[in-house]
């Protein structure tokens, strides 16, 4: 069982407020000449493409830290991001829920693509990911600051979906699928991460087995997918959350029983 985290409310909001200021930092980076000029140094120096491109990954891990120890001080970061969950329990849960999607994902596929980019799309990304929305937003702001749950978890799922598209004059009409599709993953993470005692293991083994459905087998270009991409994912979100449902039923029936 997860550690229960400890703040004051006040100093969870202060660090909430951090995060999201440091995201839209984390944005719009990319339009800053001092940073762009740092990227064009090092590639001119010899820095490989895919060293330079973890700049992301990196500032967005080191942003959940502190937001994390903001909101609790450095001995419950781990516990205040989710971290202190069961990771067997989580990611036989992941393993299980994700089988439609991977299993759909192995029949539409014409060969597998192992590449750095996917490796970083299944590995990289759903950790660091997870602990950012997931473990410093949502789990921060819930367990933290007090604030109700489904209000955070609309919000932070939009800004989580909002990641996935253009911050610039290239966002257009093409990008809504994107938008919506991971929008509603977001939310629906953040209802399964509570509902599996925000154990963020959950979540992240999750996410990973979902892209990597979607990468290794090169399924669909984007997120937002195809017809016949979403059967699998739409099984992973049905068998998802009928197994959720029923641990929650279980445990409450286990509770009742105790009283």
């Amino acid at each position: 069982m997860a550690a229960e985290p400890t703040s004051a409310p006040g100093r969870a909001r202060g660090a909430l407020a951090v995060a999201l200021l440091g995201f839209v930092a984390l944005r719009l980076r990319g339009q800053w000449e001092p940073y762009v000029a740092l990227h064009r140094w090092l590639r001119e120096i010899g820095v490989p493409d895919a060293a330079r491109n973890l700049d992301g990954f990196a500032l967005t891990a080191l942003l959940a830290v502190a937001t994390a120890v903001i909101a609790g001080g450095w001995r419950r970061a781990a516990a205040n991001l989710g971290l202190t969950g069961s990771l067997p329990r989580g990611f036989a849960f992941a393993a299980l829920a994700g089988l439609p999607m991977l299993a759909q994902g192995a029949l539409a596929s014409d060969g597998l693509r192992l590449d750095a980019g996917t490796l970083r799309g299944v590995v990289l990304a759903p950790f660091i990911e997870e602990l950012l929305f997931r473990g410093a937003m949502l789990a921060v702001a819930v367990r933290l600051a007090a604030l109700p749950f489904w209000p955070s978890a609309i919000g932070f799922g939009a800004l989580f979906g909002s990641m996935h598209v253009p911050w610039d004059g290239t966002l257009g009409a093409g990008h809504a699928g994107v938008l919506v599709a991971t929008t509603a993953g977001g939310i629906w993470y953040g209802w399964l991460l509570r509902a599996h005692g925000w154990n963020l293991w959950t979540t992240i083994g999750l996410h990973a087995a979902m892209n990597a459905a979607w990468m290794v087998f090169a399924v669909a270009n984007d997120a937002g997918g195809g017809l016949w991409a979403n059967v699998g994912r739409g099984g992973t979100i049905a068998l998802g959350t009928w197994l959720t449902v029923r641990r929650t039923r279980r445990l409450g029936a286990q509770r009742d029983g105790a009283t």
